[in-house]
């Protein structure tokens, strides 16, 4: 990461000093940042997810849980050294929503992954009308 910031000075032979940061940042696990749900409602729509925890910050997942919970469930599952999220649409009328899932670790580093979910469910019907009219 590199960053810059121009910093104003009283000095009148220096007025601007401009001032560069870097720094290697290593990502705490590799994780989806959202998860999209989409289909019919006649439809099952279920989406599998892995998350790996990165070498330096190995960690377990002590506990899940769900903002609202209305129109997903969602399983994890642990195997070696990562985890398979999988996150089930329970929506059976067209529509959206969203949800968010948090996967609370027993780190230091970062307490808590959460993943933004994002649902649109269509009536297979009005997909037909919409096909129709093109």
């Amino acid at each position: 990461m590199r960053k810059s910031a121009t910093v104003y000075t009283n000095d009148p032979n220096n007025k601007t000093i401009t001032l560069h940061l870097s720094a290697k940042v290593t990502a705490f696990a590799r994780y989806p940042k959202r998860i999209t749900l989409q289909g019919k409602t006649t439809e099952k729509i279920s989406v599998k997810h892995t998350i790996v925890p990165a070498p330096e910050f190995k960690f377990d997942i002590v506990r899940t849980y769900a903002d609202n919970g209305q129109y997903i469930n969602f399983s994890l599952e642990k195997q070696k050294s990562q985890f398979t999220l999988t996150v089930d649409n329970k929506k059976t009328s067209s529509g959206r929503y969203w949800d968010r899932i948090h996967l609370v670790t027993n780190s230091d580093k970062k307490k808590e992954i959460t993943i933004p979910i994002y649902g649109t469910i269509e009536d297979p019907v009005s997909q037909k009308k919409k096909s129709q009219q093109q």
